[in-house]
């Protein structure tokens, strides 16, 4: 596929029902050994202005699962929910 067809399409979560952006908007990472795309980066969600800038959001290309004519449909793992260390029970 050339990227003159990837560009446009819109990149949508599929674990979290959210628009994360624009192929075109998005930096490509590729191995320098293969020469074959390794992930997608994007600016994420904006940080507290304490913090500054913004957090980037990287899209492994295996986590793809579908390009299709005006999309590009992702599945990121879940996010760990608020309060919690992300670690197993009583650790």
């Amino acid at each position: 596929m050339r990227w003159t067809h990837l560009a446009g399409k819109e990149i949508i979560d599929i674990t979290h029902a959210r628009r994360l952006g624009r192929v075109a908007d998005a930096d490509l990472v590729f191995d320098p050994v293969t020469g074959q795309v390794v992930e997608l980066r994007l600016a994420g969600p904006p940080r507290p202005f304490w913090r500054g800038g913004r957090r980037v959001l990287v899209v492994p290309w295996s986590a793809i699962r579908r390009i299709g004519d005006d999309l590009v449909l992702v599945e990121l793992p879940p996010e760990p929910e608020p309060g919690r260390a992300g670690g197993p029970p009583g650790s």
